[in-house]
């Protein structure tokens, strides 16, 4: 086989020889089964070990301590502005005032419906660097932060800024998705888009290189808030 086709195919058979599948023991990750017996340090322990080797961060505090922490994370970004969502989604009451107290500028990003404005605002938006969102609940097995679109929780702020962080409770700490839709059989209903975001956007192209935030957040933080 010659020409470009045949490079191509040696290039996926060369790839795939050389590729390897994390597995449980990757990155020193604790065995799947940790953080299955439902205790809240046993999932921080587990959730934070596998987004850890997904790119992510995570971070612990109490509520009060939090406004200080994302204007740390966004200073370490050069983030001088901000989209998030309504302050009573997020989970952390005062956060938004003590993010303006440290001169952290919230941008309205609401999409009006007239498209040539929309076009105007999307373009308007791209610069803006940090995203923060509330998060429905957190699963340990897989490093997710499960996110409900809905009014006041746009899915813009999780999507458009390179940087994003979410906020969950640690008392939203899930074993596994299972155990949450077990839970909230309704889950899916609850808004108009549900997502699991586990750390940065990945994409690999054909060579098998990976790239973070092609089509997303190139960094992502989550604060387990106590």
């Amino acid at each position: 086989m010659t020409g470009a086709r045949g490079r191509i195919l040696e290039s996926i058979r060369s790839g795939l020889v050389r590729a390897a599948l994390p597995s449980a023991e990757h990155a020193g990750v604790p065995d799947a089964k940790a953080g299955r017996g439902g205790s809240i340090e046993a999932m921080v322990e587990r959730f934070g070990a596998v987004l850890t080797a997904l790119s992510g961060r995570v971070h612990r505090a109490a509520s009060p301590e939090v406004p200080a922490l994302v204007a740390d994370i966004a200073a370490a970004h050069g983030v001088r502005s901000f989209l998030a969502w309504d302050e009573t989604e997020l989970g952390c009451p005062g956060l938004l005032e003590g993010l303006a107290a440290r001169g952290l500028a919230r941008v309205d990003y609401r999409m009006p419906t007239d498209p040539d404005a929309r076009i105007r605002l999307a373009q308007a938006l791209e610069p803006i660097g940090l995203g923060v969102t509330g998060g429905h609940a957190a699963i340990a097995e897989n490093g997710a932060v499960v996110l409900v679109s809905g009014p006041g929780r746009g899915r813009l702020v999780s999507l458009l800024p390179a940087v994003h962080v979410a906020i969950v409770s640690e008392r939203r700490l899930r074993p596994t998705l299972a155990d949450l839709v077990r839970e909230e059989p309704r889950l899916l209903d609850a808004g108009s888009n549900v997502v699991l975001v586990a750390g940065p956007s990945r994409t690999a192209d054909i060579e098998m290189a990976l790239s973070h935030g092609v089509h997303g957040p190139k960094h992502v933080h989550v604060v387990l808030t106590a």
